[in-house]
């Protein structure tokens, strides 16, 4: 499926989206993200998990993140050396809290192009105001 017919269909159905900037609109954004993501992952799953990976490696060993973050990548570090990719998914797309905790230090920065977050954007934005 490609990255529009996916946000179609992720956010076909979403309604009450609250306003832009808000924590509930950048949850949605994450949300819709991930669900892209998800289809990448099934398509491609070396190259998403690799790229997780390296954003990980390349996150812990700096200096950048604060105890609280750096426990949060740990935690992406684990579920990524331990579930399989129907597990992972589930992570992914949890509409509980912890799936917003999880999504809101995702280590899948980069798995899509640019534009691809720029359609989420916009269609997350588009419904924000109708």
């Amino acid at each position: 499926m490609k990255a529009e017919e996916t946000i179609t269909t992720i956010l076909g159905g979403t309604t009450g989206i609250t306003p832009l900037g808000s924590h509930a609109f950048l949850d949605e954004f994450a949300l819709a993200y991930h669900r892209v993501v998800v289809e990448r992952l099934r398509d491609e799953p070396e190259a998403v998990l690799e790229r997780a990976h390296r954003n990980l490696n390349r996150w812990t060993e700096g200096d950048a993140f604060g105890a609280g973050e750096q426990a949060s990548l740990e935690e992406w570090r684990e579920i990524l050396g331990e579930a399989d990719v129907d597990r992972l998914i589930e992570i992914m797309t949890d509409t509980s809290n912890e799936g917003q905790r999880l999504r809101s230090s995702s280590p899948f920065v980069g798995a899509l192009s640019p534009e691809e977050r720029l359609e989420i954007l916009a269609a997350c934005e588009q419904r924000a105001t109708v």
